[in-house]
């Protein structure tokens, strides 16, 4: 049996793109490959081996085994004991720091938890693709169902909590500062990434570091995406002026934006308003 559904939350903080579920024949395999997001899979039954920066991890059923965006990852299922699994492709400005709560965003796996814990967290993805695929309202059900993917994450970081030491928590306190201060005032034209570093009492140059340590993202393009994601939102979902949404996201030259769009999507405002 083999499902594989994309499916769009039409969110910015997290998104889930798309999920699935499959009975591996003996030997499968899938990579060497790279990944835009992040996917995470839950073994249902069997085993198999994990290839991650130059380790072989084997893996059983109950474990996890996260595909991060741009790292090289390989995985093949058991010759004897092929495995099942099930699995969620994930994005959003807040997933990376999502993961980071649990160890899995360090080792890219979780393993030889206890049964009971590692089973309620592989039981509530499981429940999260079987709900998806039977959804009837689509508006309605997004609702419900990012809320259950907040709570596996949840359970995710109290299943296998990441571990940090004092210097390294406050920096990271730094970078979510940060982080939560672009995504709630990108609507404001005047916002850069220099008035954010001197509002933290930082030098601009470490305000990148850190992003560079914590997210694949630099801050001036986090700042980009939050705005053309909440962009292509609004022409899709409303029917305000390109040049209210241009306004609304931190522009003040429609045509500008307008550039700024078409060069990130490769589609205009109106060809993304008019498919949609």
């Amino acid at each position: 049996m083999f499902i594989n559904t994309e499916y769009q939350t039409n969110t910015i903080d997290l998104s889930l793109d798309f999920y699935g579920y499959e009975d591996c024949p003996a030997g499968y395999s899938f990579g060497p490959a790279l990944r835009d997001n992040f996917v995470l899979h839950y073994i249902s039954q069997g085993r198999g081996t994990f290839h991650y920066q130059d380790q072989v991890i084997e893996l059983a059923a109950g474990d996890f085994f996260l595909l991060k965006p741009d790292e090289l990852t390989f995985y093949q299922a058991d010759s004897k004991e092929p495995w099942s699994y099930y699995w969620l492709g994930l994005s959003g400005t807040k997933i990376s720091h999502y993961f980071q709560l649990s160890e899995i965003y360090q080792d890219a796996f979780i393993k030889d938890k206890t049964s009971l814990g590692s089973l309620q967290v592989g039981q509530l993805l499981e429940k999260i693709v079987k709900e998806a695929e039977q959804a009837h309202s689509p508006r309605l059900y997004q609702l419900h169902l990012i809320g259950q993917i907040y709570e596996l994450l949840f359970q995710l970081g109290q299943l296998a909590p990441q571990e940090s030491g004092d210097k390294g928590r406050a920096s990271y306190q730094l970078y979510l500062e940060a982080k939560r201060m672009i995504e709630s005032r990108y609507s404001l034209e005047q916002l850069s990434i220099q008035a954010i570093a001197s509002e933290l009492n930082i030098h601009r140059s470490y305000l990148s570091t850190l992003f560079k340590q914590y997210s694949k993202l630099s801050p001036k393009e986090l700042l980009l995406y939050v705005r053309m994601q909440r962009a292509k939102q609004l022409l899709e979902d409303t029917q305000e002026p390109i040049k209210v949404i241009a306004s609304s996201v931190g522009f003040s030259d429609a045509l500008y934006f307008s550039k700024a769009f078409k060069h990130y999507f490769k589609r205009s405002p109106s060809q993304v308003r008019k498919k949609n």
